[in-house]
């Protein structure tokens, strides 16, 4: 008789874990980490569309609430009845293979499985979860004719509020799993035999640590082999050389040859990393060292939204919610401005003159990654065309940092990066982000944008995430202000 506990099932997200590394798999059931975090921004777009979706076709929900089992009763009764045309997060089982699909439609004598994706594409990802749960649903008595993945139109735009006719665009995949279709079951019971083990699979850390889904085990695998300090997989777009080395038996860096290595970035990077000496090309930083102040250093923080929310935008379109600007005048007078949304999101022309308010109308503007900036002062100027003449004066001025300093610098405890949260910290361990109270990253700064938004969060909570959102990208632009000073002084 087949045990009903839960943790013996195999559902569709540990058949994907199954796929991706049966390690993944077996821990999932033997050493479970703590939940993944709601706080999550993939998982809230999704939840986002799911609700969309579920708007535009209404159906009868299926409470998720006291678990699979009760789902699955719950799904049976509600099939039985004959009524619904549509059903979402029903679940069904045979044997001990469960799954809970997103939306299941009838379609004459049979139905059609909806998979739905917060994503603008179907993903090669996509055909084994929908090829399970069609297999699963199938040998239940619930025959599926068809199967779509439900994804976002990346050309719609918003005309209305609250108007998401179109957004969704259904993709026809049916042939795919089909082909798909004859290894699953072989795949499913493979995945059983994993889990009923005694012991976890022996697998090294690889590519499938972080394809297609970053696993949440990542930690707790590599604390099993002692790493080096500097492994060979630090060397930026390492690629084929990468492989080689490795199947060679290099582990450390250091320990490799230096006439094993062709690039001109590596060879840099493993000097480095041997001597324990930071790199620097004078010559690379002298066209920072022409200019006159006053200079101005500028970041923005954006989010992208699955769902847009604006009258005009695109879905996962970047929208400014946040800029940070400083200013500098001598070597001893700096000044810095800032701005944040959030009741004010979507005032555009509040944002605008308020930034070029602050930027000098002459004097060159610095920036990390500027081509991102440069894109969000373009989008602004054709959204505020009487701003466009000034905004344009913003681009014509901006000077990237980040391919300078990938010229001209690499310390090796860099590890490879050359992001500013990398390099930072090697000019000065105060300019690193993990002091940082809430937000220490760009997805963290989404996160609490969003918690902002949403209307269920006290004053106090309201206060510390302001001041944490503002800290953050004040901590950017300032540290733009060092990175320059730096690649100019170190030249001397």
């Amino acid at each position: 008789m087949t045990n009903d506990k839960p943790l013996t099932l195999l559902t569709k997200s540990r058949f994907l874990s199954g796929l991706q590394c049966h390690k993944r798999l077996w821990l999932e059931i033997h050493e479970s980490c703590a939940a993944v975090s709601t706080a999550n921004l993939q998982i809230l777009q999704g939840r986002e569309f799911d609700a969309v979706v579920q708007r535009l076709q209404p159906g009868v929900v299926i409470s998720r609430d006291a678990g699979m089992l009760a789902a699955i009763t719950q799904t049976a009764a509600v099939l039985e009845s004959g009524a619904p045309q549509v059903l979402y997060q029903p679940a069904f089982r045979t044997g001990d293979w469960a799954v809970t699909a997103d939306v299941v439609r009838r379609a004459g004598t049979g139905f059609e499985l909806l998979e739905v994706k917060a994503a603008t594409e179907v993903k090669k990802v996509h055909i084994p979860d929908a090829a399970f749960q069609a297999m699963v649903m199938n040998k239940a008595g619930i025959p599926v004719r068809r199967v779509f993945v439900g994804h976002i139109d990346r050309e719609f735009v918003l005309q209305r509020p609250d108007d998401y006719r179109g957004l969704m665009v259904e993709s026809d995949i049916t042939d795919e799993v089909e082909q798909y279709l004859p290894g699953v079951a072989g795949h499913a019971t493979e995945f059983k035999r994993v889990m009923a083990d005694a012991t976890a699979p022996s697998i090294a850390m690889g590519q499938q640590c972080t394809d297609p889904y970053p696993c949440s085990y990542q930690d707790r695998c590599a604390a099993e082999v002692e790493r080096p300090e500097y492994p060979v997989d630090l060397l930026p777009w390492g690629g084929v050389v990468v492989e080689q080395l490795l199947a060679d038996g290099y582990l450390d860096l250091r320990e490799v040859p230096v006439a094993r290595l062709k690039s001109e970035k590596h060879i840099r990077v493993h000097a480095a990393t041997v001597s324990g000496v930071p790199y620097f090309d004078a010559g690379a930083t002298a066209t920072l060292r022409n200019p006159s102040p006053p200079f101005a250093y500028l970041d923005f923080e954006t989010i992208g939204m699955a769902v847009p929310k604006l009258i005009g935008t695109r879905p996962f379109e970047q929208i400014p919610f946040q800029w940070s600007v400083h200013v500098e005048h001598s070597a001893s007078e700096i000044e810095h401005h800032e701005y944040l949304a959030i009741e004010s999101f979507g005032d555009f022309e509040e944002l605008v003159r308020s930034l070029c308010a602050a930027v000098p109308i002459e004097g060159k503007v610095f920036a990390y990654n500027a081509s991102f900036e440069a894109r969000i002062l373009r989008q602004l100027a054709a959204r505020i065309p009487r701003y466009a003449a000034s905004l344009q004066s913003i681009i014509d001025r901006l000077v990237d940092l980040l391919p300078i300093t990938r010229k001209a610098y690499y310390h090796r405890d860099m590890r490879g990066s050359w992001s500013l949260k990398k390099v930072m910290p090697t000019i000065s361990a105060s300019l690193g982000y993990e002091h940082l109270d809430e937000v220490q990253a760009g997805d963290g700064a989404q996160l609490a944008f969003l918690e902002l938004r949403s209307g269920e969060i006290t004053r106090e909570r309201s206060t510390i995430l302001r001041q944490a959102l503002l800290k953050y990208c004040r901590h950017d632009t300032w540290n733009i202000v060092v990175l320059r000073r730096f690649l100019c002084e170190e030249a001397f």
